[in-house]
């Protein structure tokens, strides 16, 4: 007899659906593995390498990408019309919308969209979701690899590399920022970390460690105030939960950081103080949440409009609740806490809910959230494609978590009966 997973709303042999989604599942890996790299295809506008994928699935595996119920919500429909209000709002005070915002903030919000949709179809077990996530960290610690391989050519012998900005002193690997090539950085460690215990972890030994130390080293040459306090704050959140997950790296930097200093020498430090401190930038920031509060204030309600913060202030407020606040008001900024706030209880749903074998998968999702959530108060991370991906992961696990939680056991239940 066929054993049955319930996808939607349809059961569906878990051998046949296997076999059926093997391309989504492919393209969905695809997908992941090139989330690092992204090119600046012209002024504004950035082409993410993995986008092509996303292309793919819509040419070759439109018709696997299914309505998983418990993956979707209000929240969703409500973060699109938050938009929608939002560029109608903008058209009425400035008479059109501009090309910015309607390319990379209206249009743009297809393609996580899209991504989500994909990864929620295409994960339907515990295994699915361990694959994609170790895909996901293979992918970023192959790329960081590079980019610290280049960041330290650029630091002993001054070769001019793409992967580092500012001089060549902050890694921003292949995503052009080293804000958001921070923040991606966190994401995995905090996932890796997360999801390495147990008796299935996603990484042990030597392959965790070389994770733990190539990703550590990314993080610290970004120099990315946001990345470290997203950093900061998921370790904070783990050892309230698992303290043995913060044990080990906490006691690998100790070890490894005298050695790095030796390594890189004496103008290390102050290079180290100097990125670290930027006053200059600090004030920035804080005139840009001023700023926001201020336009804010104006239009409390629907908010000044997608872009008005940006067209008023210059540039964006790189402060995700800020930006919501200033464009679009208390409904926009109350719709976004309430999609972030159902992600983190899912999350912990599927924690709580989980086999003991699948815990660490639910814990690294939720960690990676929380990481995110970190580095959003620093940048406007809400496009950031990595944390779609945990957003969608949550979502699957949760899902998964659900189903098994509520399906009866066959046998258990053929034994009941039986002694009955």
């Amino acid at each position: 007899m066929t054993s049955a997973a319930t996808y939607g709303s349809f059961p569906i042999p878990r051998g046949e659906s296997r076999a059926k989604r093997g391309i989504l599942t492919g393209l969905v890996a695809g997908y992941v593995a090139l989330l690092p790299y992204q090119f600046e295809a012209a002024k504004g506008i950035n082409f993410a390498a993995a986008d092509i994928f996303l292309l793919v699935i819509v040419l070759l595996a439109a018709a696997q990408i299914k309505y998983v119920k418990p993956a979707w919500t209000i929240w969703h429909l409500g973060i699109l019309l938050t938009f929608v209000m939002g560029s109608l709002v903008a058209s009425v005070r400035f008479g059109n919308l501009t090309r910015y915002e309607l390319v990379n903030k209206d249009a743009g919000l297809l393609l996580p969209l899209l991504s989500y949709a994909a990864i929620t179809s295409a994960v339907t077990g515990w295994d699915d979701l361990r694959f994609i996530l170790r895909v996901f960290t293979a992918g970023v610690v192959l790329e960081n690899l590079m980019a610290v391989a280049a960041y330290m050519a650029a630091y002993f012998f001054g070769v001019t590399t793409p992967f580092a900005r500012y001089g060549g002193l902050r890694l921003s690997g292949m995503l052009l920022d080293p804000n958001a090539y921070g923040g991606l950085l966190v994401a995995t460690l905090v996932m890796c970390e997360g999801g390495s215990w147990g008796p299935a972890p996603l990484f042990k030994r030597v392959p965790l460690l070389f994770c733990r130390l190539t990703l550590a080293l990314g993080i610290l040459f970004t120099f990315s105030r946001s990345a470290w306090t997203g950093l900061v704050v998921a370790m904070l959140f783990a050892c309230l939960i698992r303290p043995k997950v913060v044990a080990r790296p906490v006691i690998t930097v100790l070890i490894a950081a005298p050695c790095l200093i030796l390594v890189m020498g004496q103008r290390f430090l102050p290079i180290v103080q100097q990125m670290s401190r930027r006053p200059d930038q600090i004030r920035g920031r804080f005139d840009l949440i001023r700023q926001a509060l201020e336009a804010f204030s104006q239009y409390p309600f629907l908010g000044g409009g997608l872009g008005s913060f940006r067209l008023g202030a210059g540039e964006v407020a790189h402060n995700s609740a800020m930006w919501f606040l200033a464009d679009f008001g208390i409904v926009g900024l109350a719709a976004w806490l309430g999609f972030i706030g159902w992600f983190f209880a899912k999350a912990w749903f599927a924690y709580r809910a989980a086999p003991l074998r699948e815990k660490p998968l639910a814990l690294a999702l939720l960690l990676g959230h929380v990481s995110m959530f970190g580095v959003a108060m620093g940048i406007e991370a809400f496009y950031q494609r990595h944390w779609w991906v945990i957003f969608a992961l949550i979502a699957s696990s949760y899902s998964i978590a659900l189903r098994t939680a509520t399906r009866p056991d066959r046998e258990t239940e053929g034994l009941a009966h039986a002694r009955a």
